[in-house]
């Protein structure tokens, strides 16, 4: 992440990346599921309310509030499966469609205390792989 591209965050869908998890293990339990799919809604940027304007990246939930990355690789696999994989590209731009104006930054409410180590956990291994694949376009 470029200092110099930095931006806060939107709800434009031209800022937005779209990553696939079709090859997560368990991509198949995702109902419905498009060819592409599951999917995670991703951005990088700043937190508009961050008078610091620290650099991040962030997911997009089904609530249509953003999600640090570090956040949301420290949740239980439920939560993350339920609010934040999108099974189909179309699902995506619904979620996109309804958002409001301005972003909005979930910063509290997540209970970490139970989450997995980050190597033992299948969808932050899917997902840290996509999303590596996804910077070089290959994803």
């Amino acid at each position: 992440m470029k200092p110099e591209h930095l931006r806060a965050l939107t709800n434009h869908f031209q800022d937005v990346r779209l990553i696939s998890l079709r090859n997560w293990k368990v991509a198949a339990e995702i109902e419905p599921r498009d060819v592409g799919g599951p999917y995670v809604v991703l951005q990088e940027g700043y937190d508009p309310q961050d008078l610091q304007m620290r650099g991040d990246e962030f997911l997009l939930g089904r609530s249509g509030q953003w999600l640090s990355t570090g956040l949301f690789l420290k949740l239980p696999v439920e939560l993350r499966r339920a609010e934040f994989v999108f099974g189909t590209a179309a699902e995506v731009m619904k979620a996109l469609e309804t958002l409001p104006g301005r972003a909005l930054v979930w910063r509290t409410g997540y209970e970490t205390s139970l989450a997995p180590e980050v190597s033992q956990d299948e969808l932050n291994t899917a997902f840290l792989f996509a999303r590596q694949n996804s910077a070089c376009g290959d994803a």
